[in-house]
Order: C-alpha cells, then sequence, then structure tokens
C-alpha cells in the first residue's frame, strides 16, 4: 500500500465537478459521461491488467486525458477539517476499511473546507490513469454527493436525513440546520436491512417523529419498497429528483448518473 497523491480539492459549487467530462467506476462497470456521450462498459481485473482494453475503450469514445475519475466501489472516510492531519491518513482509514498492498489513499475536501474526504482506489486503475489519464483529477463521488448537499441544504433550519440508495449500498447524510452530524454508508442488503439502519440512526440521535424530514436523492421503482417501508413510520419524507428518473433506473449508482445527466443535458 502507498499513499497517493493527496488531491485537495477546493470545488466552488457542486455542479463544478458535474460539468467535466468523467468516468465513473461503479461495481463491474466504467461509464463515461460528456456532453455528447454516454456509453458504459463491464470490465474484471483480467480486463485491467490488459491495458489494451482500456486503450481500446478510450480511444473509441475520444476519451481525453483529462477526464476526471470518480470513485463508487469505495466508501469514503469524513473527517473534520479542523481536526485532520495529513500525515495521519493511513491510521485514519485503518480503523475505518480494509487496506490492501495494492491500494493507494487519496483525499478530497469539501467545497465548504470542512471535511476531508479519504478514499482508496486499486493500484491497477492508478496505473492506467497514469499511463492514459495522466491529466486527470481524482474525486470520490459521496465529495460530489456531500457538496450537492452542501448547496441543497443551504439556509436550511430542519432537522434532514438525505438518503441515497445504490444497486450494493446507501448512504445517510444527517443534518441539523447546515450541520453535518453524520455520514454513513451501508451495504444494500434489501428494504428490511434498510430500515432497520434507518431506524438505527433516527434512535441513535434521539430524532422525535414529525422533528425531521427525510429526504430521498431520486425516485426509482426499484426502490419503492423502501419509500414505502420508510412511510410507514414518518410522514414528513421527500424526493429530491434532478431528472425523469428513467434512463438510468437500472444503474449501480443511479443518482449520481442521473445528476451528471441533467447537468450535461440540461445545460
Amino acid at each position: 500500500m502507498v499513499i497517493g497523491q493527496l488531491y485537495l480539492m477546493h470545488l466552488k459549487t457542486e455542479l463544478k465537478s458535474n460539468e467535466k467530462s468523467s468516468i465513473i467506476i461503479s461495481g463491474d462497470k466504467l461509464t463515461y459521461f460528456s456532453s455528447e456521450n454516454s456509453t458504459s462498459v463491464t470490465f474484471d481485473i483480467i480486463s485491467l491488467n490488459d491495458s489494451r482494453f482500456f486503450l481500446d475503450w478510450i480511444s473509441s469514445n475520444k476519451i481525453t486525458n483529462d477526464t476526471q475519475l470518480i470513485i463508487s466501489n469505495t466508501p469514503g472516510l469524513f473527517i473534520p477539517n479542523a481536526i485532520f492531519d495529513k500525515n495521519m491518513i493511513k491510521e485514519y482509514y485503518d480503523m475505518f476499511d480494509v487496506l490492501k498492498k495494492s491500494d493507494s489513499l487519496f483525499t478530497n475536501l469539501s467545497s465548504n473546507h470542512l471535511n476531508s474526504i479519504i478514499f482508496k482506489l486499486s493500484n491497477d486503475f492508478l496505473t492506467l490513469k497514469k499511463k492514459y489519464l495522466n491529466n486527470s483529477i481524482i474525486i470520490h463521488y459521496q465529495t460530489i454527493l456531500y457538496n450537492y448537499l452542501i448547496s441543497k441544504n443551504k439556509n436550511n433550519t430542519q432537522k434532514k436525513i438525505y438518503i441515497n440508495i445504490q444497486k450494493e449500498s446507501f448512504e445517510i447524510f444527517l443534518f441539523f440546520g447546515e450541520q453535518l452530524i453524520l455520514v454513513n454508508r451501508y451495504p444494500n442488503k434489501g428494504p428490511e436491512s434498510f430500515l432497520y439502519f434507518l431506524y438505527y440512526i433516527v434512535e441513535k440521535n434521539e430524532l422525535s417523529e414529525n422533528d425531521f424530514y427525510i429526504s430521498f436523492l431520486g425516485r426509482y421503482l426499484n426502490y419503492e419498497e423502501y419509500y414505502n417501508g420508510a412511510k410507514l413510520f414518518h410522514n414528513k419524507i421527500e424526493f429530491i429528483k434532478e431528472s425523469d428518473q428513467t434512463k438510468f433506473i437500472n444503474s449501480s449508482t443511479p443518482f449520481l448518473k442521473d445528476l451528471y445527466a441533467y447537468n450535461f443535458w440540461n445545460s
């Protein structure tokens, strides 16, 4: 394991990163977004080690070497910037997730400069980046979601739970007004498991009924059972939608891709 170059990114708004041509790494897929194109390809370790596979893909899609890489297949660790020490990155992450010798660590800085987000990237991807995307930046998808919520949550005085449901995982962001209280990512094992963790967050933070809002990022037919389950115990539920929510309904990261589609194709 090596400590990767620190990308302490001062994003002015959440839309800046969403307007750049990007490759989203999620599960076993690479998805390329630009103002003219959106295309995905499935990969595995063997194909990653064969650089011709990656070269053929970026060449056929005319992907430039400054296209940013968005990492969405690993969790991010949020550290308040007031106590963040760049020399302690490995120690922070060792207490959070498994770190292999074949992983490198990277850091983003949130747009409000209040949190640093630490995440890992396989050296297989890092090798490809250095070879074919040498001018690209690396950003974690939770950085993008958090920056987006910073903007959405501006001037908010309520307690809000923002939820992003994906194929393999879901995130819960808890805000008291504009202040981020916690962000947790859990494996998505179905609606019952989802409701268990949601109840846990509510009870642990002593949130009384009708004292807070639940805001889902997007609304997708795949997850109606999750929404309906939440409605059984709570009334203040809303949905944040940035598109018609149909194009990426079967995506492993539907809201993230909808966010990109909206910003590219409605600008």
